[in-house]
């Protein structure tokens, strides 16, 4: 069947046309113009990274040069190439590089453009050796140490003062030093691509300095609400990831790669579908019985497609997990994820290009039972139905049933088990023949940036494709990344940027949902033959053969956002440190739906014509269309008001802001049948009966209006306090109860920075001590539950008419409000031994209130209410940890580093209104986690009449069945025994582990993640033997009671169950290896010729391997066999710079 595409041409076409052009014109205009500047300002721009030890002064020349665009000219009779020499720097101007390499020396150096020009003095100074940079007072005695790095290495070079004072000198070869200073002074340590460090003296005569480098740089910087905090005086729980990190997993679904990497943050994926496998993301467990879902901000906007970003285009992604999210208000109470994208970069253009292929297939499918299995328990099931005669005794023998009434005979089974004819006595592998071996993926990004001081841009492009596992469905699933970014700096105060990206989306799928699809895979007898040996179709289970998917029809979706920021920041050159930045936001998104529902056919085999017969499918019986199209806008207006500056020791940093959003939404949906053709899928096409068509739509539209602001004070970088609130107007509420004001106080101690804990720990830096408090709404339900609303219906008939009429749908609560989430937290981190560990250890309390539940009371059904509505009574506390630890070292040339985090999570529900029952109070929701269910305690099965007959049991209860515990102990199994289990399907307790190995030219990163402290059940594992020809999984066929094995641990076939409980809960503890990277760039000696900078190969893999507890039949993240499974997957790739 030939299938159009929407309004009959081609998708991609125009759309991606016109955008294409306009980025093509945009590249062209933004870089030629850029590069003219950054030519002008090449030497000043350009900023390199030498870590060179014992190397001569030719190869350092020759690094410079292969790495950037400066030549050096000089006299080789004058200048000693062979002196060795060793530096460490990182990005660091030429200028600044040369003056370490000709330290002391009598060379000279002069920067022309991109040329190097070496010149050389008559005269050497006076002394060869590290001197005093200016000597203007006597000081009391000498101190002397060496200045390090925090991987044990000498800083050449390093920079030595005495505080207030304009004594100074620099560290030798090996970095030592020498200076005279008074006995109560301080030193101020600095090295080019280090961090700064002032030491108090205190009488000592030698001190030893690490400094710290760029990656725990007390400069490094985090983002948090609305601006960037620096790490090391951060008080909030607040955690980040970098876009490297996420890159080197080969699932193109960012919400996947986040799982285990940040403490605190829960991310489990249900399934691997494509287009529809995002996992379900909580920061800290379930905070209520409500919408658990963070908040998403992406460049400062809330939008919901994180997983369907380009992992290349970001930079970091910050989870806010405490008060910090106050300054997000009613919408911060479940947290707030901040995803931070990549900036044009000063200097040359730089390209890059990847490009992977991979190869995926499901992590784990259940075994399902062959044919003659399957028959012997389909025969037991039919047994117990039929012919046992239940506890009345009047039934025949299981020796009897078997001996002269079977469903399936002896050699009938054992036809099943011979093959001996595949269309009567077939054994079908319905996996085998319905799934595909593997499934293909394939990745491709470009990317450039470049530009000078005055301008940055950058230009992206990413494309993946994805197929599905089935072989006759028609799964497809495309996606464009598209992002054009620039940054000017108008003058040296005024600046102005333009963020513009499209995430472009085609899925396809069948016109069956994809798991009802593995519902019939799955519980397909191996006894229905899929395809007939002469290659006809056969109709499978109830007419749902899973082969006869692509004949139905197809769900098809196209999605095209298209996001659009710009801003505009002010520096007010008359107040040192004020700032002023506005930015206007505008997403635009449609989502056009197109159904198409076609009527099938398959055959059937006629036994006693020994025809194949024609069959009309279950489905359609005329052709059905439906076209579906919504289009989504956001207007966003934010003003800020900024202030940074530091008073001597004291520094200051304030933000005021005020932000506006509106967002619409509208529906229009049109519904045809019985087409003149199949192969015309438009909706013009279509009958236009009135009873052959159908048309719906509705439009909404919401605002929101905001205050915020954060206060930030520190006293020498070592004592912190920090206050944020917003005051946030949302639409969800009544007037006059719209506002709420959201207020967050932190601080913090830096204790390495007192003297005390310097002398006493000195193999400890960056210890500090944080506590935060806050309260945190969250506005996440339905809207206008204050109004009164109706619905048509209760049409009433006066005299021979039926006049239409309105009906009330819901009863309004006036008085409805958010929830309030008090959040308190603790926290400890630092670094050991020069930082060869560090840590961070947090404690937090949440306490929510005013949940949206409903009383459990009932209205009598004569008022014609529907129910009470839901009112703010309910209460959840959240109580838990987490640990983040990690490790770096290099030994020679192997550079390695391990982290490693753990998230522990409990709620309990402290009130919910329900119905008292002081007969069973252990069935009460609360006191128990969110989630939590009832079900019956087990104790096994019942092996034998003894203890049948010695143990409460139902009525119906036969050996071989479930034992259910007397939870309440009198002599009576009922409802009264089910308790709540503890558990839930959510994981208590989360973890990673992330390595990175580099050796040479290779490097290696392996991830392992996992949970436990979580259970899971699978309803469709405890089916066996029933009367629906359902097929079973091995697992639970495998030593069954029967009464041929009396000492079975698995149920009987058709067993007795009453309910939910214990035996088929399992254990969905797992250890996974999440990804795999090995890579292996090209030596700079074959590339160089070749005009490129860098080429990598690399291979990776997406849950590699899994290390379950419990769950032998399917993925233990998943919570059914009968959904679209996780995917393994194997990728090639290769990375290119130029």
């Amino acid at each position: 069947m030939k299938k159009l595409n929407p309004e009959g041409i081609d998708y991609w076409s125009i759309p991606n046309f016109k955008l294409k052009i306009n980025l093509f014109f945009l590249f062209l205009t933004v870089t030629t113009m850029l590069q003219v500047q950054a030519s002008s300002s090449y030497g000043q721009n350009t900023t390199i990274s030498l870590d060179m030890k014992n190397a001569t002064l030719a190869s350092v020349i020759d690094e410079i040069e292969s790495t950037t665009e400066f030549r050096f000219l000089y006299n080789p009779q004058k200048l000693d190439i062979t002196k060795l020499t060793t530096i460490k720097v990182k990005n660091q101007p030429i200028n600044a590089i040369l003056d370490l390499l000709f330290a002391n020396t009598n060379t000279k150096y002069e920067v022309v453009e991109k040329q190097i020009v070496i010149s050389y003095s008559e005269e050497l100074p006076i002394e060869k050796t590290p001197q005093p940079i200016i000597k203007t007072e006597t000081p009391q005695f000498q101190v002397s140490g060496t200045v390090k790095d925090e991987l044990g290495e000498p800083l050449l070079g390093a920079t030595i003062i005495v505080a207030g004072t304009s004594i100074g000198t620099t560290t030798d070869f090996d970095g030592n030093y020498t200076i005279s200073a008074p006995s109560n002074g301080q030193l101020i340590i600095s090295y080019l691509g280090y961090t700064t460090q002032t030491v108090d003296i205190g009488g000592r005569t030698t001190i030893n300095v690490v400094l710290a480098g760029d990656a725990v740089s007390l400069e490094e910087t985090i983002v948090v609400g609305y601006g960037t905090q620096k790490k090391i005086t951060l008080t909030g729980s607040v955690v980040d990831v970098q876009g490297e990190e996420l890159t080197k997993s080969p699932n193109p679904n960012v919400t996947a790669t986040l799982q285990g990497r940040l403490p605190g943050l829960v991310a489990v994926q249900r399934t691997g579908e494509p287009g529809r496998d995002d996992a379900n993301i909580l920061i800290r467990g379930n905070g209520t019985t409500g919408n658990n879902a963070p908040l998403i901000i992406i460049d400062g906007v809330e939008r919901s497609l994180i997983g369907r970003l380009n992992p290349e285009d970001i930079e970091s992604i910050s989870v806010l997990k405490d008060a910090s999210a106050a300054i997000y208000g009613a919408r911060g109470g479940n947290g707030v994820i901040l995803v931070t994208t990549k900036k044009g970069k000063i200097g040359k253009p730089e390209f890059s290009v990847s490009y992977n292929s991979a190869f995926s297939r499901p992590t784990k499918v259940p075994n399902m039972l062959d044919a003659a299995t399957y028959a012997e328990v389909y025969n037991e099931g039919d047994y117990y139905r039929n012919f046992r005669g239940g506890n009345s005794g009047n039934g025949i023998s299981f020796s009897q049933y078997n001996a002269s009434n079977q469903f399936y005979t002896s050699s009938e089974i054992e036809q099943y088990r011979n093959g001996s004819d595949p269309v009567l006595f077939p054994n079908t592998d319905w996996m085998g023949d319905v799934l595909k071996d593997f499934s293909l993926q394939q990745r491709l990004n470009m990317q450039v940036t470049g530009g000078s001081e005055a301008a940055r841009y950058l230009l992206s492009f990413g494309a993946i494709t994805q197929d599905g596992d089935f072989k006759y469905m028609p799964t497809d699933f495309k996606q464009f990344n598209i992002r054009a970014k620039i940054d000017v700096d108008i003058d040296e105060n005024l600046s102005i940027g333009a963020n513009i990206s499209g995430i472009l989306t085609k899925k396809e799928y069948s016109i069956v949902a994809n798991n009802i699809n593995f519902v019939n895979l799955l519980q397909a007898s191996p006894l229905l033959v899929s395809r007939y040996p002469n290659g006809l179709i056969a109709p499978g289970r109830f007419g749902e053969n899973p082969m006869l998917l692509d004949q139905r029809g197809y769900d098809r979706t196209y999605d095209e956002p298209i996001y659009s920021t710009f801003t505009l920041g002010y520096k007010v050159p008359f107040v040192k440190g004020l700032r002023v930045d506005a930015s206007y936001n505008y997403d635009l998104s449609h989502v056009f739906q197109k159904r198409l529902n076609l009527p099938y056919t398959y055959h059937e085999y006629n036994v006693n014509t020994q025809e194949y017969d024609l069959k009309q499918g279950t489905g359609a019986s005329t052709v059905e269309l439906w076209d579906r199209y919504t289009r989504y806008t956001t207007k966003l207006f934010n003003y800020r008001l900024s202030y940074d500056n530091t008073f001597g020791d004291h520094h200051v940093a304030a933000m005021v802001g005020q932000e506006t959003q509106q967002n619409t939404s509208s529906f229009a949906e049109a519904y045809r049948r019985n087409f003149v053709s199949p192969a015309i899928d438009q909706i013009n096409a279509g009958s236009t009966d009135p009873d052959d068509k159908n048309n719906s739509g509705n439009a909404t539209a919401t605002a929101r209006n905001n205050y915020f602001g954060r206060l930030n004070y520190d006293f020498q970088s070592k004592y912190l306090l920090a206050f944020s609130f917003r005051y946030e107007g949302s639409q969800n509420f009544p007037q006059g109860k719209r506002y709420g004001f959201f207020p967050a106080i932190e601080g913090g101690w830096v204790l390495s920075q007192e003297k005390f804990i310097q002398e006493a720990l000195p193999f400890v830096s960056n210890l500090k001590v944080r506590a935060t408090y806050g309260e945190v709404g969250n506005d996440r339900i339905g809207q206008y539950q204050y109004l009164q609303l109706f619905g048509l219906g209760g049409n009433y008939v006066f005299g021979s008419n039926d006049a239409p009429g309105v009906t009330s749908s819901v009863l309004p609560n006036p008085n409805v409000t958010w929830e309030v989430s008090r959040k308190t937290d603790f926290g400890l981190s630092g670094s050991l031994w020069n930082g060869l560990l560090g840590f961070d250890l947090t404690y937090f309390m949440e306490k929510r209130s005013e949940i949206l539940t409903a009383r459990n009371l009932s209205i009598p059904s004569i008022l014609g209410f529907p129910g009470l509505p839901p009112e703010n009574i309910g209460k959840v506390d959240n109580k838990g940890f987490e640990i983040s630890l990690s490790h770096r070292n290099t030994i020679k040339d192997l550079k390695y580093n391990i982290s490693a985090n753990m998230g522990y999570v409990r709620s309990n529900i402290v009130f919910l209104d329900e119905t008292p029952n002081p007969d069973a109070p252990w069935k009460s929701v609360t006191g128990n986690p969110v989630g939590a269910n009832l079900v019956y305690a087990t104790d096994g099965i019942f092996n034998t009449q003894e203890e049948l007959d010695a143990y409460p049991h139902q009525s119906g209860t036969e050996l071989g069945d479930i034992k259910i515990v007397d939870y309440n102990d009198d002599g009576v199994i009922d409802a009264n025994d089910q308790y709540r289990f503890g558990k839930s399907a959510t994981p208590e307790i989360v973890f990673g582990m992330n390595m990175n190995f580099e050796w040479r030219n290779l490097d290696l990163n392996l991830f392992f993640q996992g949970q436990t402290n979580v259970y899971s059940s699978d309803g469709t594992f405890s089916n066996l033997g029933n009367a629906d020809f359902t097929n079973s999984f091995v697992a639970r066929a495998a030593n069954r009671w029967t009464p041929d094995n009396p000492n079975g641990t698995m149920p009987r076939a058709n067993g007795f169950s009453p309910g939910a409980n214990t035996f088929f809960l399992y254990d969905a503890t797992f250890i996974r290896l999440k990804s795999l990277e090995l890579g292996w760039t090209l030596p700079e000696n074959i590339i160089s010729p070749l005009g490129v900078s860098s080429v990598r190969f690399y291979t990776s893999a997406f849950n590699l391997l899994t290390w379950s507890k419990e769950n032998k039949w399917s993925d233990p993240e998943g919570t059914s066999a009968l959904v679209y499974p996780q995917l393994r997957t194997i990728n090639l790739g290769v990375n290119v710079k130029f």
